[in-house]
């Protein structure tokens, strides 16, 4: 499993506005691709602060880890 991003409606937040057309985060590390369940990523919260989107994540259904991801490509990943 990998981890994708949506930009919903404010108002009506299950319209879905846009999707990444690519994971934003993938298993490619040995932690993340060897485990219990190995191949898998998935969130467990975010922080943003300006353009930086701090992403807490599970990987392999052994670990947790952090990810610095850019606001900015997020956003131009979607359509």
């Amino acid at each position: 499993y990998s981890l994708g991003a949506l930009l919903l409606d404010g108002r009506d937040p299950g319209r879905v506005l846009a999707r990444s057309r690519e994971p934003i985060l993938r298993p490619e590390t040995p932690y993340e691709r060897v485990g219990f369940f190995g191949g898998v990523v998935f969130t467990c919260g975010l922080l943003t602060d300006g353009d930086n989107v701090r992403v807490y994540y599970g990987a392999a259904d052994g670990v947790t880890a952090v990810a610095d991801l850019s606001m900015a490509g997020i956003l131009s990943g979607l359509s």
